[in-house]
């Protein structure tokens, strides 16, 4: 009994730096949203008025926020199809190179993720620049239509996707690589020996199967679309004329300096909002895997 006592006591021990680090890091952070979202708070003061939901009503009131919502849903709706389509194509192909070959392929499509957003952002900002950035250079050189990029109203938010795409896309074609690669190699000689075409056997054997790796993809991706800043706010900063003021540019930008109490009523609805959205996904799309 007493050496149970002593290996719990010593894994207790283990734990402790990491427990400590979640409550004042995470924990406390979060719970001090939620009191300062019912609260008029003065920062130079340190003090707080106790004023229940007008910060939610007067966040409602605002025409920004109802704006920037506009623009993260259609920012979400677009970048999570277009990264889990992309995903699901580059693992399937790098599941079937073998060899010295395929785990240097698998290696370079990485890379990227290593990359922080922010410089991910200033490295596109000038790939798209109108006159001087490579990818019109590009396609003026093939006779290409050009375009203004991250500097027009109309494709700002939708150039951002390709910065997004290429600094998020590594993550999820390993996570799904992974699961490619645990299917049973015996099912698909069995596919083989039926029969069945290359396009049956992903939509018949490989997607069911990947259903687990799937479901936490999309959860992650449609969390990381709401809450995206860094690539967004170093390539744009919100620009032009507002069009990629996404709901974290708004808050960052405009109310965290100007209005707290608001600035933290809009992160309890973010957290809220991306919690049930990601409860919905599990509910609806993750189903019991048996091989």
């Amino acid at each position: 009994m007493k050496t149970r006592n002593k290996y719990k006591l010593a894994g207790f021990l283990f734990v402790l730096p990491s427990l400590i680090y979640f409550l004042f890091v995470f924990l406390y952070p979060l719970l001090l949203s939620f009191v300062n979202a019912m609260c008029k708070v003065n920062l130079m003061l340190n003090t707080r008025q106790f004023i229940g939901f007008t910060n939610f009503s007067n966040l409602f009131s605002r025409e920004y926020f109802w704006e920037s919502l506009s623009i993260t849903l259609r920012f979400a709706v677009v970048s999570v199809p277009m990264l889990l389509i992309v995903d699901l194509f580059v693992a399937e192909s790098l599941s079937k190179i073998r060899g010295t070959k395929g785990a240097l392929l698998t290696t370079l499509s990485f890379l990227p993720f290593i990359v922080s957003m922010s410089a991910a952002g200033m490295i596109w900002d000038w790939i798209l620049d109108p006159n001087f950035g490579l990818m019109n250079t590009v396609l003026g050189a093939l006779h290409l239509p050009t375009s203004l990029w991250l500097r027009s109203p109309e494709s700002a938010l939708y150039s951002t996707l390709l910065i997004t795409l290429w600094i998020r896309a590594p993550f999820g074609i390993m996570i799904l690589l992974g699961g490619i690669q645990n299917v049973p190699e015996e099912l698909y000689e069995a596919a083989d020996l039926d029969g069945v075409t290359s396009s049956q056997r992903f939509f018949r054997i490989t997607l069911p199967l990947i259903n687990p790796q799937l479901v936490m993809v999309v959860t992650l991706e449609t969390i990381f679309a709401f809450r995206a800043f860094d690539q967004i706010y170093t390539s744009t900063g919100g620009g032009p004329a507002g069009s990629t003021r996404t709901l974290m540019i708004y808050l960052i930008k405009d109310l965290f300096n100007s209005d707290y109490g608001l600035a933290s009523a809009l992160t309890v609805l973010m957290l809220i909002g991306m919690f049930l959205i990601s409860l919905l996904e599990q509910m609806f799309i993750r189903k019991k895997v048996e091989y």
